[in-house]
């Protein structure tokens, strides 16, 4: 595809270790739905291709959900963010994580603004990064696919931000639309006062 005219991907990470939560975060479910169904689901509208990276399989995966191979599960996000942005070459993709469930798309016009037509932007709560929440314009997500691994900074997504000189967006400490799932009795507490949607 011409990268010129290539849609724009959302990108869900689902491939981390969930050694806290004390099995496959992926798979634990929300209301019924599996936390990286519902990631797909609720940011959907934000890109015309959906891309899941994931070690496994994943059960009723929707039929155009691209799912790509976690080339290293458990070695960190940086890995699987670079499969990814090479699985949708042109694309500008918008990310996330499957375990912070409430994230919606309204929280992504800013990064996109911020980010721009050759940079990257990521949302910072509270004075902390959220690096994984973030979008990346076409060229960027390029040349992070096309970066080698960095072993000397762990190959951290915080780190090739730093690079990538991306924008920050902040908000508010208290945004419960960030809250993370690490834990079972995290996604219970979300589960208590999540939203309907």
């Amino acid at each position: 595809m011409n990268g010129a005219s290539a849609p724009d991907a959302l990108v869900v990470l689902a491939g981390g270790r969930s050694s806290r939560f004390g099995g496959d975060k992926a798979l634990a479910e929300l209301a019924g739905e599996a936390l990286a169904l519902r990631a797909l689901r609720r940011l959907a509208p934000l890109a015309a291709r959906r891309v899941l990276v994931r070690a496994a399989p994943l059960a009723g995966l929707p039929a155009d959900v691209v799912q790509v191979a976690d080339p290293a599960p458990g070695a960190g996000p940086a890995q699987a963010l670079r499969a990814a942005f090479a699985a949708v070459p042109g694309a500008r993709c918008f990310t996330a994580p499957c375990d912070a469930p409430e994230l919606e798309p309204a929280l992504y016009a800013p990064l996109a603004a911020a980010a721009g037509a050759d940079g990257v932007a990521c949302a910072r709560r509270g004075g902390r990064l959220e690096p994984l929440v973030a979008v990346w314009s076409a060229p960027a997500a390029a040349r992070f696919a096309a970066e080698p691994a960095v072993p000397s900074d762990g190959d951290a997504v915080h780190a090739a931000l730093a690079r990538a000189r991306a924008a920050c967006v902040d908000f508010d400490g208290g945004d419960r639309r960030f809250s993370n799932v690490n834990t079972r009795a995290e996604l219970a507490s979300v589960a208590a006062g999540r939203s309907e949607a």
